[in-house]
């Protein structure tokens, strides 16, 4: 009988600490969420109005995730840092659309400025003669 009371004791506290853990925000979606934010700075989201301002949206949710993580609202908490990763990820992706699409430009431009110089044939007009 001795015995069952300690197991008994001992899955309780178990248990226990378990609804504690598992009500705290969880380490790694606090990580995913701050990952996400670094990788948009890394790409230049911070220069571009539009990635800019999802940047600044996803570090506005990341803090009041933390201070409602700090309160006790883990709930709301963990729902936040959902949404400030997603953020993140749409800064990094609008960021990344920005490069693809001034590199595209600069493409074009050099492309333009070696046909001017004649360093293209245009083949309109010139058919081979049999």
């Amino acid at each position: 009988m001795h015995w069952f009371k300690q197991c008994t004791w001992a899955a309780g506290l178990s248990l226990g600490a378990l609804a504690c853990a598992g009500s705290d925000v969880p380490a790694k979606q606090l990580a995913d969420a701050e990952a996400s934010i670094r990788a948009a700075r890394e790409v230049g989201a911070e220069h571009s109005p539009d990635s800019a301002l999802q940047l600044k949206m996803a570090n506005d949710r990341l803090s009041r995730a933390q201070s409602l993580s700090a309160e006790g609202e883990n709930e709301a908490a963990a729902k936040l840092l959902e949404e400030a990763e997603a953020d993140a990820e749409l800064a990094l992706l609008l960021a990344r659309k920005e490069d693809a699409q001034k590199r595209a430009l600069e493409a074009e431009s050099r492309a333009g400025k070696f046909n001017e110089q004649g360093g293209a044939k245009s083949d309109t007009g010139s058919q081979p003669q049999p």
